[in-house]
């Protein structure tokens, strides 16, 4: 069997405010094996990007804390690693684009000085060798007359070729595993497409895994190979992508699904919204996070936090869900299509 090229187990991570303590992370687990591309999606607050910047040790602390958990990287966890010993594996084996291009890149360094100092730091190359390095990475992410483009600044770039430069550095030294934190946020839709693809040619060429963090259903549909949905700080189902489409368990899942529009929906067909609002993060309820929302919720739903379970008809462990009415959700046959009960 192929192993995990990354394994985070139970993380638990908090934030100490001056308000109280906000649960951001609550028992995530989650394989990530390679080649492939994992996508993890939430509404914003559901604690995807404090998942992942935990895993490469870019939680302040304080006031962040892990309280629990480990993140195994070969035999390496990733949350006992000193700074120094990160620094070896940050940005050389695990790799992250960062959400906001306009903001990611320093407005008063050059492209080609932000690129080669990853290469001069992880790969030894002298700044000769940096910059040649530099511009054929500008090159490969499909910038046109790099050679010249890359001693001008972060301004001179549009808002999908900042992005491009922010993948040219993120690839600087092949890395194992690349984190994309919802890298086509910013951009329209051509740009994003582009930026979509560019990723899946340089996965293809480099065999790196993916960590794909977005809202974005059809960004999922288009990249991801299995889906880990998340809400509350908590993992609420986890599948291959055409089984979440195809039948959702859970009904968060199935609110984001009809939430979005889709190309085979008849074009007077009203989206339904997702009622109510997301948890307070310092005081999540005793039960399920979502059952104040839930069209399906019962007495029972605020009695415990459901637990992960396993079904379908696949192999055991390849679709988690955590709700107790999964079962009823699946035998009134509802798809992505259909209407939700309190619509």
């Amino acid at each position: 069997m192929v192993q995990p090229i990354l394994q985070v187990k139970n993380l638990e991570v908090e934030f100490v405010t001056d308000d109280g303590i906000v649960s951001a992370v609550n028992d995530i687990s989650f394989d990530l094996y390679p080649g492939e591309t994992l996508g993890i999606v939430g509404e914003s607050g559901s604690g995807k990007s404090v998942t992942n910047l935990t895993v490469l040790g870019l939680i302040p602390q304080p006031p962040g804390r892990v309280i629990n958990g480990e993140a195994l990287f070969g035999e390496q966890d990733l949350l006992k690693l000193s700074h120094r010993q990160f620094q070896t594996i940050r940005g050389k084996r695990i790799a992250m684009i960062f959400q906001d291009p306009m903001t990611a890149l320093n407005p008063f360094l050059t492209i080609q000085d932000q690129l080669i100092e990853v290469s001069m730091l992880h790969l030894g190359h002298t700044r000769n060798q940096a910059i040649v390095h530099a511009v054929e990475l500008l090159e490969l992410v499909g910038i046109p007359a790099a050679a010249s483009r890359v001693t001008e600044y972060p301004h001179q770039f549009s808002g999908g070729m900042r992005q491009r430069v922010m993948i040219a550095m993120a690839l600087s030294c092949d890395p194992d595993i690349l984190i994309a934190d919802e890298p086509t946020t910013a951009l329209d839709v051509t740009i994003q497409a582009q930026i979509l693809d560019l990723l899946k040619t340089m996965q293809d060429r480099l065999g790196m895994a993916i960590i794909f963090i977005t809202h974005d259903l059809g960004v999922v549909a288009s990249i991801c190979d299995r889906v880990m949905v998340m809400y509350g700080g908590r993992k609420v189902e986890q599948t291959d992508t055409k089984t979440l489409f195809a039948s959702a368990r859970h009904p968060y899942t199935l609110g984001l699904l009809q939430s979005a529009p889709r190309w085979d929906q008849p074009q007077q067909t009203r989206l339904q919204a997702i009622e109510g609002q997301p948890p307070d993060m310092m005081n999540l309820p005793a039960g399920c996070a979502f059952a104040p929302r839930c069209p399906w919720k019962t007495d029972e739903c605020s009695v415990a936090v459901p637990e992960l379970v396993s079904g379908g008809t696949a192999s055991p462990g390849s679709h988690l869900f955590a709700c107790i009415h999964a079962d009823q959700i699946q035998q009134t046959g509802l798809t992505a299509l259909e209407e939700l009960p309190h619509a």
